[in-house]
């Protein structure tokens, strides 16, 4: 009887650990709302890209509100690091989502993008790529290395992937 509890005991603690390494951190939420907004300008457009701004805002000032470094996907050494950053990603993104036309969205995206990079420095596990146009002179991040540059549709695959 004991052995099968202790059986049961670890799998439960098993599966909630599962559970736990599984859920999205903070910095992967933004970083789907970012490459939403990168899909948008790649498409020219700026459908969208107010909304998934708001949101990262909103993501960013929620984990400021209430901390966690877990939760930003960070080590403990590296969350005060991460921590002040967060007030100027929420910045960042409340400029972009009021962005008024392409131009302008672009330059909000670049903007944005400094802090993040900064953030993805110190992520743990799985995480975007970052890719950077020498063109341009301007970062984003991107779920893979397939170059897709948001800001000059003239240059889509201009740039290169500068950190991983």
């Amino acid at each position: 009887m004991r052995t099968r509890i202790t059986i049961f005991v670890v799998l439960v603690a098993s599966l909630a650990t599962a559970a736990v390494a599984s859920e999205a951190t903070v910095f992967d939420r933004i970083a789907d709302d970012f490459e939403a907004i990168r899909q948008a300008l790649l498409d020219d457009s700026t459908e969208g890209t107010a909304e998934h701004a708001r949101s990262i805002a909103a993501a960013a000032a929620d984990l400021e509100a209430d901390f966690n470094a877990a939760a930003a996907g960070v080590a403990l050494d590296d969350a005060d690091a991460v921590s002040a950053l967060l007030d100027e990603v929420e910045t960042r993104a409340r400029s972009l989502a009021d962005a008024d036309g392409l131009a302008e969205a672009r330059q909000a995206l670049a903007s944005l993008t400094q802090p993040l990079v900064r953030w993805h420095r110190l992520v743990q596990g799985p995480k975007p790529v970052v890719a950077y146009c020498p063109m341009e002179k301007k970062a984003w991040l991107q779920p893979d290395e397939a170059i897709g540059n948001p800001y000059d549709p003239t240059m889509l695959r201009c740039g290169e992937v500068v950190q991983r």
